[in-house]
Order: structure tokens, then sequence, then C-alpha cells
């Protein structure tokens, strides 16, 4: 079997035996994730598309089957692989290219995961796309962008709840006199550790902006702290 050496060989392949589909979302509300997937019931068609790709940089699974198992598919779901995979096999798509394009707008930010909904909905109304049954309701009114963004806040305030309820060190009493004791009375580190032994040292710099830079503080959580006023 002859081995695909171009983009616009494995397009043309995508174009007829590809599909952008969009994964289970139901645990992650604010963004989309797209995967690329490629099917054959040839397992030597489905490796040679899986060595080109995977010579082109391109992160895949390994061989799958179908759930009725009568084909193999790879599938493409890395983020950065499938911008990079839809970026080169752009422009030669015919049927796939608006999906193709939508999904990097989707990707760049310029529109919202519902709209690209609404496009491949579109495309199957054309009879451009395969109409799949969908069994979680979608509503996705960010950009990739505004999800991600909303999503990495929300772990980050969630992972502050946990260190203040689990890994908090200091209270809040101990945290201000210990800053005002160094900063506004000039007591030394040794000092403070003699005059709080229930801290560890390490503790006590964090306290005053050395270490790693932060601490925890019961009812607060994760603190930064300085070494300036």
């Amino acid at each position: 079997m002859n081995q695909y050496t171009s983009w616009r060989q494995v397009a043309g392949y995508f174009d007829g035996d590809g599909t952008i589909a969009t994964s289970d979302i139901s645990n992650q509300p604010y963004k989309l994730s797209l995967s690329l997937i490629f099917t054959d019931q040839s397992l030597d068609q489905i490796s040679n598309i899986r060595d080109f790709l995977y010579k082109n940089g391109i992160r895949t699974s390994n061989i799958l089957k179908t759930s009725k198992g009568t084909a193999n598919i790879v599938v493409v779901s890395e983020f950065h692989s499938v911008k990079k995979a839809l970026g080169r096999m752009l422009p030669f798509p015919c049927k796939k290219a608006n999906e193709a394009r939508s999904a990097l707008a989707y990707y760049d930010g310029k529109i919202t995961g519902n709209r690209l909904i609404a496009i491949f909905q579109e495309e199957v109304e054309a009879e451009r796309r395969e109409r799949r049954p969908r069994k979680v309701p979608i509503n996705v009114s960010y950009t990739r962008i505004e999800g991600d963004r909303i999503m990495k806040q929300a772990r980050k305030d969630k992972l502050r709840d946990a260190f203040g309820r689990f890994r908090a060190k200091v209270t809040p009493e101990d945290y201000e006199n210990i800053r005002r004791k160094h900063f506004d009375q000039g007591k030394r580190l040794r000092d403070l550790v003699k005059e709080y032994p229930q801290y560890a040292r390490e503790t006590i710099r964090r306290v005053l902006g050395g270490g790693r830079g932060y601490v925890g503080v019961k009812g607060l959580g994760r603190v930064e702290t300085t070494d300036s006023r």
C-alpha cells in the first residue's frame, strides 16, 4: 500500500471518512472539547493515516475499534494537535471545509461554543455532516479562551479554599503579629522562632516573605507574602 506523503492527501481522506466530534462535556460546562476521528475498515489504511500524523508531530490515540466493532479508528484529541492538523488540512477539504474553519475559529476565541454547535447543525441540515443523537445537552455561551479562563480561576479558587481548610498553618492574629514585630519592631527571624515555637522556622520565613513566598492562614487560605512594606 502506498504511503500518505502530503496533507492534501490526508485532508481528502478526512473529507470522506473523518469527523470533528465534540466530547461529553457534562463535567466541563465552559468550553468544548473537540476531537478529529479518522475511520476505516482496513487496518493497513488506518495505520497508514496514523503513521503520517505521528511523523508530522500530531499526537493520536492507538488504533481503536468503533463501538460496534465494525471499523478501526484513530482519534486526535490533544488541543495543539487538533489545531495543527486542522490548520494543515485547510484549505483542501471540500465537504468539511466549513466545519474545519469554524472549529479553528472557536479554538482561536473568535466564536462561542454555542455558535460552533449551531454551525455543525447547519452542516447536518445541509447533509454534509452525519446526524448523531446527543445524550448531553450543550450550552457553552463562551469562546474557548473565555471558558478556559473561567475554569482556571474556578480551579484556583477551589485549591485556595482547600488549602485554607486543610493546610493552614498560622492564625490570622499570629500572622499579623509576626509581621509587625519583624517589620515595625525589627525582630529577627531567630527571635521570632523562639517566641513562636508552635511554628516551624520555614513557616515563619514564609510569613515574612521568604521561602516560597506564601503561607496558609486559617480562615483565609493561601496568602501571598512579601518582605517589603
